[in-house]
């Protein structure tokens, strides 16, 4: 029998993750891929599973602590150790071998969350640690000026260092503030603080329209023959087949012959990155804000597999279960308010992606041909005109009709 020290993996970019549930305690038995705790980042919650199974012997992390990657939070009596092999891709532990074990201090800052709670101050609205207010003065920064990365919306120095390389840096983009309005003057107010997955939107949503000069194509598709052919699928399949399952297949099967539409500028804005695979991202709303997993090589699944993940994804999303890999590498968005109304709007690229299309609900119109009455998809694609000029932006979306009009979906 072998100790497995079970460690936090690859995060992405996300630091000081909140541990907000712990699924197992000293003496249960866990299976290989079970989950043992849940971590909230300003995106989402995750599950992280047991790579190992095995009995657990000591938890080291508690609800409310922080944690990062690398980090020990979990020893597993294992019977054995099994490595997986993955064609061309290296394994979990493969990974982990290769990591930096965190230092000490790293581990005591993670493990001891009411220590650095309790020298937190608290003044107004901003929330910052002594040493933080310290160097706040010493440069003469702001607080208030501050977009806080920390958890529960704290300031951390990184903040102050990344606020003073904005503002000596000419070509850095900075948000203004609200005004501020004594809103009580004309009658009773209610305040409630915006979630953490609500502020991180704002910021992300805010970067984008003020970075990336957008450009929206709207046009109508008559799905007729294609809601026919749900229809037939349905009826052979037993199953509910989702409309946006057909058009997240026809978006992704385009990507292929529109590989522009699926590319990234790099981060000096100076090279095109294509991308060989094809993952799509799905918006999804959920009572703590939107999130927006991705379906993995969509362009090699099925519709039903399709609608099979996005049924799976939104519920996964709702009851804050989503993975880490789940939120990571997308290379285009789909944004649907069929559910709810409207006719079109302009949906805000999700960076570093170079386009999204906007599905509205769909509505009946009259053929003018033949005076029939046919079921009409309004369509937006909004794309990055630094990456897609007009033409190629029209040329997409015009293809996109023609495949869902004349239902070339395989």
């Amino acid at each position: 029998m072998t100790i497995e020290k079970i460690k936090i993996p690859d995060l992405g970019d996300a630091l000081d993750v909140e541990v907000i549930e712990i699924c197992v305690k000293p003496g249960d038995t866990v299976s290989k891929d079970d989950s043992i705790i849940v971590l909230e980042s300003e995106k989402a919650a995750m599950e992280i599973p047991a790579s190992v199974a095995g009995k657990v012997i000591d938890i080291k992390v508690s609800n409310g602590d922080t944690v990062n990657e690398g980090v020990i939070f979990l020893e597993i009596e294992a019977a054995e150790v099994v490595v997986e092999e993955v064609a061309g891709k290296e394994t979990l532990i493969e990974k982990e071998a290769k990591k930096a074990t965190p230092t000490i201090e790293e581990q005591t800052v993670a493990s001891k969350p009411n220590e650095t709670n309790a020298s937190i101050n608290y003044t107004g609205s901003i929330y910052a640690g002594p040493a933080v207010r310290k160097l706040a003065r010493e440069f003469g920064i702001n607080l208030n000026e501050v977009l806080p990365s920390g958890p529960r919306g704290r300031i951390l120095k990184e903040d102050l260092h990344h606020f003073v390389k904005q503002r000596l840096d000419p070509k850095a983009q900075t948000f203004s503030k609200n005004p501020s309005v004594d809103f009580a003057k004309w009658g009773e107010i209610n305040t409630e603080p915006l979630t953490k997955f609500q502020k991180t939107a704002a910021e992300n949503l805010q970067q984008s329209w003020q970075n990336i000069p957008h450009v929206t194509q709207h046009d109508e598709a008559n799905i007729d023959e294609l809601m026919l052919l749900r229809t037939e699928l349905n009826k052979a399949s037993g199953l509910k087949i989702s409309p946006l399952a057909f058009f997240v297949k026809a978006a992704a099967s385009l990507l292929e012959e529109f590989p522009l539409m699926n590319s990234s500028l790099d981060e000096n804005t100076e090279n095109i990155v294509f991308k060989d695979y094809i993952n799509v991202g799905i918006a999804i709303d959920t009572p703590k804000g939107l999130i927006v997993p991705n379906i993995k090589d969509a362009n090699k699944l099925s519709i039903t597999e399709i609608s099979n993940e996005i049924g799976r994804m939104a519920t996964a999303a709702k009851d804050r279960k989503l993975k880490v890999d789940e939120l990571k590498g997308s290379t285009f968005s789909v944004s649907s308010l069929g559910a709810i109304g409207g006719k079109f709007f302009t949906p805000i690229i999700n960076p570093p992606e170079v386009g999204i299309l906007g599905i509205s609900k769909t509505f009946k119109s009259l053929e003018l041909m033949n005076g029939d009455i046919t079921p009409t998809l309004p369509l937006a694609l909004s794309y990055d005109h630094r990456v897609i000029d007009g033409a190629e932006g029209a040329r997409f979306m015009a293809e996109l009709n023609h495949v869902l009009i004349l239902n070339f979906i395989n």
